[in-house]
């Protein structure tokens, strides 16, 4: 199995988990899976485990990893919500001796979008992953009628990985 490049948008509800080919071809992509703990939904790192191994044919150290890190929440239940996700898959990696990188969402928005006005930020988002990936219709389910952001950033995070590993930016 050849090096895939996975790329991880934090976020309990919002977020995902995309894999990528060395090629840029995308392989697998998995809405955020959580679970209900008191009054709050937390990631089910138990799920990402097993959907890791799966997408990496059980070789996990066969990947590289790159993880949105938690940036300017506009509310403290968001400010929350990515924090505890971050931190989840942080332990998760950190536990199974799995290199990770860290980066902002301004790092690798600037990287694959360019300059975007305010405000407009999903949106190019979109558009830019339906360039780089045009078969995919990023949806969280078959039955889903619209893109999940989740898995658009996450594909645009796995897709700035594979660049900056291959020095292309």
């Amino acid at each position: 199995m050849s090096l895939l490049y996975i790329g991880i948008d934090n976020g309990v509800t919002s977020g995902a988990i995309v894999a990528l080919g060395q090629c840029g071809s995308f392989v697998a992509a998995l809405p955020m899976p959580s679970r209900k703990h008191r009054s709050r939904n937390e990631v089910d790192v138990r799920r990402v485990h097993c959907w890791l191994t799966d997408v990496t044919c059980g070789n996990l150290s066969n990947a590289v990893y790159t993880i949105e890190e938690p940036n300017n929440s506009r509310t403290p239940s968001t400010a929350y919500s990515v924090a505890s996700s971050f931190h989840s898959l942080r332990g998760f990696f950190e536990t199974k001796f799995l290199p990770f990188r860290r980066i902002t969402p301004q790092s690798w928005q600037k990287a694959v979008l360019g300059r975007v006005p305010k405000g407009l930020t999903k949106e190019f988002a979109l558009r830019r992953a339906k360039e780089l990936f045009p078969n995919e219709l990023f949806l969280a389910t078959p039955r889903s009628k619209t893109p999940n952001m989740g898995i658009v950033d996450a594909a645009l995070i796995a897709y700035y990985s594979l660049l900056t590993e291959q020095n292309e930016l």
